[in-house]
């Protein structure tokens, strides 16, 4: 199921098909893109349209690896149907010594992929040319503010855009803690997966 508010939206805003929806979720923090394409586009919502939607499309035709170690797709089942989801999310931090990466709902706990994962484990993830069976943790508070500590040192450039993109995507983030980007990412829930030992 998709992490927009409301109902999934398939893999026109992110997966369709009943049995194993693809699902691009807003937490993509550096995916809001050029003004230059929002006009060619059409606007807002169909450039964004197309952004989100990418990275489901590579994934389902076979060549999500094109998109390297900063998306994962998670395979997982659906708390209430049981049923095989395949969320798209960015990787926030991967460590390649455990080939570990962590993601963050912007959507909090209420996002659908984040609620089914604390029902049933992840199944599958695929990053990269990686392709496992994960062991699957939910971040400590202090865990998250140091993975957003260590998110913005490596990636300052977008790290200075979380204040703009996530209240701009809906973010489950609090209202005037618009300054540090620190702050936001810590203040949402981040979960790790790595390959099965």
């Amino acid at each position: 199921m998709c992490d927009f508010p409301g109902e999934g939206a398939g893999l026109d805003s992110f997966g369709s098909g009943r049995a194993a929806r693809v699902c691009v979720c807003r937490d993509n923090p550096s995916a809001i893109g050029a003004p230059l394409a929002l006009f060619i586009m059409g606007g807002p919502s169909r450039l964004l349209k197309v952004v989100f939607d990418a990275p489901a499309v590579l994934y389902r035709i076979g060549l999500g690896w094109l998109l390297g170690k900063r998306i994962v797709a998670v395979t997982h089942r659906g708390r209430k149907t049981g049923q095989l989801r395949e969320t798209v999310l960015e990787v926030l931090l991967f460590d390649p010594d455990h080939k570990e990466s962590v993601v963050v709902s912007a959507y909090g706990t209420g996002a659908d992929w984040y609620r089914n994962l604390l029902v049933h484990p992840a199944l599958r993830v695929r990053t990269g040319r990686m392709d496992y069976v994960p062991e699957q943790r939910f971040l400590t508070a202090e865990e998250t503010r140091e993975a957003a500590i260590e998110f913005s040192s490596r990636h300052p450039w977008e790290a200075r855009l979380v204040p703009r993109v996530l209240p701009a995507i809906g973010a489950a983030v609090p209202k005037h803690s618009d300054s540090d980007p620190v702050d936001l990412l810590a203040s949402l829930p981040m979960v790790a997966f790595r390959p099965q030992t």
